[in-house]
C-alpha cells in the first residue's frame, strides 16, 4: 500500500467503492485522514473497506468540511452529466481528484512511467513491466489495469513504477509527474465524457504535460497522437514499428498493431537502461494478457481467439487485419460510431455473427460486403461459427481458421465487464473443444 501521508487530518470524501476507492479508503485511513464514502450501485457489505471510513450518503457528507473528492473512474463529474456529489463538489469549490492524484501527493521514492492511449495501453505496460523484471528492476503495475495506485507497493528508489492511464484519470490528476511516458494512439471514444472529441485529446495531452523535462515522451506517428509533439517540455521520440524486435516467437505479439506497441515499450525500457539483447530475449518469453487476441482453445485446425478487450472499432480492426479466414463475432454496447474503421477490414471475414444491442445495427452495416448473421447471444453465434467454419475447406495455403470473438462494442449489455464476455466465450470454446488445445 502506498500512503499519502499529507492527507493526515484531512476530511475526504470517496466516490464509487468499486477497485480503486476501495484502496483510497484504507490508504487515507492508514495516512490520518477522516474518510467517508458513497457508492451508488454496490453492495457495501460485500465490500473491503476500514472500519474508520463511514458510508454514507452523500447528502449527509460534512460538506464545510470537506477537503477533497476522490471519485472513481467511471463515474462522471462534467460530462455528459455530472454525477449529483460532483455537481455540489464544483459549486462548493472542492477539489475533484483521483486516486492516481492520492499517489502523486504520497511521493513514491520510485521512476513513474505512464502510458495511455485508446487501444493498446495494458500490452504496453505489460509488456513494460516484463522486460524490466527480465533484468532485475523490481516494479510496480497499476492505475487503470491490475491493482489499483494506491494498493501498489513502492518498489524503492531502484524500482519503477507503471501507471496505465485512461483519460478520466488524466483529469483529475493535476500534479501528474511522471520521468517518462507516452501516447500511443487517440482515436475516437469515450466522446460524451470529455464533451467531444477535442475535449478528448485534451484529457491524452495532460500527460505530455506531465513528463519531467529530463524525461522522455513516446508518441506513435498517426493523427493525433504524433501532433501532441509540440506539447511536450522532455525529449520527443516517435515510435517506429519497423524497429519492433522480431516477434514471431511470441505470439501475444502477432500484428501490425503490436508492431506499434512493442516498439513504444522498447523505448521506454531502453531509456531506463535495458539493453537491446535482452529485449529481444525477453521478448520471446512475453505471455500476453487475457482477452487480447488469446487463443483459448483449438480443435484440428480452427482456432478459438478471445479479444474481448476490443471495445471499439479501432482494436477490432487491429485483430481482422491480423488473421485469415475468419469468423467473427462482433456486437455488444455500441460506440456512437458502430463498428467504426472495422466494417473496412473485411477482407478476411468468411463470415459474421452480431449480438448483443448493436446486432442488428452493426449486421445492417456490413451485410453489402460479406455473410452476416443476428445471432443475438454469445452462445448461439461461438456455436454457429464452428459448424460454419467446420465446412470450409483451406486453400491458398492456409492453414488455421479463426473464430475471432472481437466485438467493437462495450459488453455492458449482456456482461458485466470485457473479462466477463472473455470469460464465456472460453467457456463455450472449451465447451465445444472438449478442452483440446
Amino acid at each position: 500500500m502506498i500512503i499519502p501521508s499529507t492527507m493526515n487530518n484531512q476530511t475526504i470524501a470517496v466516490l464509487g467503492l468499486g477497485r480503486s476507492g476501495q484502496a483510497a479508503c484504507h490508504a487515507l485511513v492508514k495516512a490520518g485522514a477522516i474518510v467517508v464514502g458513497h457508492d451508488d450501485g454496490v453492495n457495501l457489505n460485500n465490500i473491503d473497506l476500514p472500519k474508520e471510513a463511514k458510508t454514507i450518503s452523500p447528502d449527509d457528507w460534512p460538506w464545510d468540511q470537506l477537503d477533497a473528492l476522490i471519485i472513481s473512474p467511471g463515474i462522471p463529474h462534467q460530462f455528459p452529466k455530472p454525477h449529483p456529489a460532483a455537481k455540489k463538489a464544483m459549486e462548493l469549490g472542492i477539489p475533484i481528484l483521483s486516486d492516481i492524484e492520492m499517489l502523486m501527493r504520497a511521493k513514491p521514492a520510485a521512476k513513474i512511467i505512464g502510458i495511455t492511449g485508446t487501444n493498446g495501453k495494458s500490452t504496453v505496460v505489460t509488456l513494460i513491466d516484463h522486460l524490466l523484471r527480465s533484468v532485475g528492476i523490481k516494479t510496480a503495475l497499476g492505475g487503470n489495469i491490475g491493482v489499483a495506485a494506491l494498493g501498489l507497493t513502492d518498489p524503492g528508489t531502484d524500482g519503477v513504477i507503471i501507471l496505465e492511464l485512461s483519460s478520466y484519470q488524466l483529469e483529475t490528476t493535476p500534479s501528474l509527474s511522471l520521468d517518462a511516458g507516452a501516447v500511443i494512439n487517440i482515436t475516437p471514444d469515450h466522446l460524451d465524457r470529455h464533451g467531444g472529441w477535442q475535449g478528448y485529446v485534451a484529457a491524452k495531452a495532460k500527460l505530455i504535460k506531465a513528463i519531467k523535462p529530463e524525461g522522455l515522451t513516446v508518441l506513435g506517428q498517426q493523427g493525433a497522437a504524433a501532433q501532441l509533439a509540440k506539447k511536450a517540455s522532455s525529449a520527443v521520440m516517435m515510435a517506429d514499428p519497423e524497429t519492433a524486435p522480431d516477434r514471431s516467437a511470441c505470439p501475444a505479439l502477432s500484428g501490425p498493431h503490436n508492431a506499434l506497441n512493442t516498439a513504444i515499450a522498447c523505448n521506454i525500457v531502453r531509456f531506463l537502461g535495458v539493453e537491446d539483447d535482452v529485449i529481444t530475449s525477453a521478448i520471446a518469453s512475453f505471455q500476453g494478457l487475457p482477452h487480447r487476441m488469446e487463443t483459448v482453445a483449438t480443435i484440428d485446425h480452427i482456432n478459438f481467439v478471445n479479444d474481448s478487450k476490443a471495445t471499439n472499432g479501432d482494436a477490432a480492426a487491429e485483430a481482422l487485419k491480423t488473421y485469415d479466414h475468419i469468423y467473427w463475432i462482433a456486437g455488444g454496447d455500441a460506440k456512437d460510431d458502430g463498428l467504426g474503421i472495422a466494417a473496412d477490414h473485411l477482407g478476411h471475414v468468411r463470415h459474421a455473427y452480431m449480438i448483443g444491442a448493436s446486432a442488428e445495427k452493426f449486421a445492417e452495416q456490413i451485410k453489402d460486403r460479406c455473410p452476416v448473421d443476428v445471432s443475438h447471444d454469445l452462445e448461439t453465434a461461438t456455436h454457429s461459427a464452428f459448424q460454419d467454419a467446420q465446412k470450409e475447406t483451406l486453400s491458398d495455403g492456409a492453414k488455421d481458421i479463426t473464430i475471432l470473438l472481437s466485438p467493437a462494442a462495450a459488453s455492458f449489455d449482456q456482461f458485466k465487464n470485457f473479462e466477463m464476455r472473455g470469460e464465456r466465450f472460453r467457456q463455450i470454446a472449451t465447451d465445444i473443444t472438449g478442452g483440446q488445445s
